[in-house]
């Protein structure tokens, strides 16, 4: 499951408490310790690379601003995502949708962008139906939380906490996607580690969730 996910390669680096856009009215704050890399090339999170023409690709590149989050404090180009990680890492994103994206995006389509949340239920249940022990005791997928999320300014989406099996155990993925009023913009926290490490450093993770802010411009 966990290679549905997207890893690409960042660059630049920064240090400080708030990683901020001042143009699109978002931050959040940093735990001790953490770092802040700027991801320079576009991401293709819940878009068919497929369907992606040359042009689009410098389309989506014009529209998207991404940083990697990283409690190791390392400022070293590393994936964006790291579920097998030993620390909590992850991204916030701001990216303006393209007008394709923008004519179909729901608050349910969300649930979808890394991982296909509801075909990953099924296919869980499934397993259990098949082999009740073995499945449960190895599950593949677990969602653990699935809520519904309004924010001030018409900014509303989903939260969902949910596991999946990696070479290293179970990961941990806490993923907050969000759309502005109009549905054109798209925000996104997300953070990740082993299970073992999101149950340790829970408060930390927290932290960055609850300092999550998004005021956009009116």
């Amino acid at each position: 499951m966990a290679g549905a996910l997207l890893f690409t390669a960042a660059c630049g680096s920064a240090n400080d408490r708030y990683v901020t856009n001042k143009s699109a009215g978002v931050y959040a704050k940093l735990p001790d310790g953490w770092s802040q890399v700027q991801i320079q090339d576009p991401q293709l999170l819940g878009i068919d690379a497929r369907e992606m023409s040359p042009d689009m690709y410098i389309a989506l590149s014009q529209r998207q601003w991404m940083t990697k989050l990283d409690a190791s404090g390392s400022t070293e180009p590393t994936s964006a995502l790291a579920p097998d990680a030993q620390l909590p890492n992850g991204f916030l994103q701001v990216r303006q949708l393209l007008p394709e994206e923008a004519n179909t995006i729901s608050t349910n389509s969300l649930r979808d962008l890394l991982v296909s949340v509801d075909a990953a239920v099924a296919a869980q249940e499934e397993a259990i139906r098949q082999d009740p022990i073995n499945a449960r005791l190895r599950p593949a997928f677990l969602l653990l939380v699935d809520e519904v999320v309004k924010k001030d300014g018409g900014v509303h989406g989903v939260h969902l906490v949910y596991q999946v099996a990696t070479t290293a155990g179970l990961a941990t993925i806490d993923q907050t996607s969000l759309l502005d009023r109009d549905q054109t913009v798209l925000y996104q926290l997300v953070l990740t580690c082993t299970a073992w490490c999101y149950l340790q450093n829970r408060p930390d993770v927290s932290e960055v969730l609850n300092s999550f802010t998004i005021k956009p411009a009116t």
